[in-house]
């Protein structure tokens, strides 16, 4: 599979942006999303709506993460997109309805279907557990060092 699965794109890395809600992050990187034919109208809504049901915030070794997305049906095509507050933005913990967590580095992701989904996720999770990774992630200043820390992403 040669780029055909391809998730990552320079456009789609964000570093120290302006922003202070979930809800305004998830709208600033869906508004991208939408202009580069990634989404359809209406994702920035049904994600909003899916991270107050199913939460995404998630804690990696002293990191917080957060991995907005919706269902395949708003996907034009799959992408991870990294973005980068210039604070932490408070995101509601997986799993809770009343935890917060305040994460440093916004990982939205594009799936296509339900097989990928599982796999970006499982990529994800082995993401969380490398703290250097994410440490670098988290302060990086250069996109094409980022695209390098995420190409695990891109493996099979």
């Amino acid at each position: 599979m040669i780029n055909e699965m391809r998730v990552l794109d320079e456009d789609l890395i964000h570093i120290g942006v302006d922003v202070s809600t979930a809800d305004q992050a998830i709208e600033y990187i869906s508004d991208i999303l939408y202009k580069k034919g990634y989404v359809k109208e209406g994702y920035a809504q049904r994600v909003i709506e899916r991270e107050k049901q199913y939460p995404t915030g998630l804690i990696g070794k002293g990191i917080g993460i957060a991995i907005p997305h919706t269902t395949s049906d708003y996907a034009v095509k799959p992408a991870v997109c990294v973005l980068i507050p210039k604070q932490p933005i408070p995101f509601m913990m997986m799993g809770t309805t009343d935890e917060e967590i305040k994460a440093q580095v916004l990982m939205p992701m594009v799936v296509k279907d339900n097989k990928m989904q599982l796999s970006m996720l499982r990529k994800m999770m082995a993401l969380l557990k490398d703290t250097k990774r994410l440490e670098k992630i988290r302060q990086a200043t250069d996109k094409q060092e980022i695209l390098q820390l995420l190409s695990c992403l891109e493996e099979e």
